[in-house]
């Protein structure tokens, strides 16, 4: 599974700013983390996916990607695991490191569509507390 983490220089202003505020501001921010955030970074990687050129239902074109939930966060991965399973996504493992027989060089659609959106999920984490002082 790809893993990628946001910026931790970011995660610490943010902390020293959830240190100013109260209790309530939590629930906000994990209701537009687990609502708007989610869906815009897997809206941001499905943007950054390649198309095969086969004939065929691909991954780009349906909905791939699913999200988990916990306290101040998300969780983004591919639906699915193995290939030979009906509406399996698993296989974007491989273009999106490079690994297996057909894709070489590591294509990184989820990194680079997490980073196209980490400022805006920062700036509007940091808008969220603050509008709550």
């Amino acid at each position: 599974m790809t893993r990628v983490q946001v910026d931790f220089r970011k995660s610490e202003e943010l902390s020293k700013a959830l240190l100013k505020t109260s209790k309530k501001v939590e629930a906000d921010l994990n209701e537009y983390l687990h609502t708007t955030g989610a869906k815009t970074v897997v809206e941001s990687i499905i943007g950054f996916m390649p198309r095969s050129n086969r004939q065929k239902k691909h991954a780009k074109d349906s909905n791939p990607l699913k999200f988990d939930k916990f306290n101040l966060g998300f969780e983004v991965y591919a639906k699915g695991g193995a290939p030979n399973k009906k509406g399996s996504f698993g296989y974007l493992v491989f273009p999106d490191q490079g690994i297996g027989p057909h894709n070489k060089v590591a294509q990184e659609f989820f990194r680079r569509g997490l980073e196209s959106k980490e400022n805006k999920l920062f700036d509007d984490l940091i808008k969220i507390i603050y509008e709550s002082f």
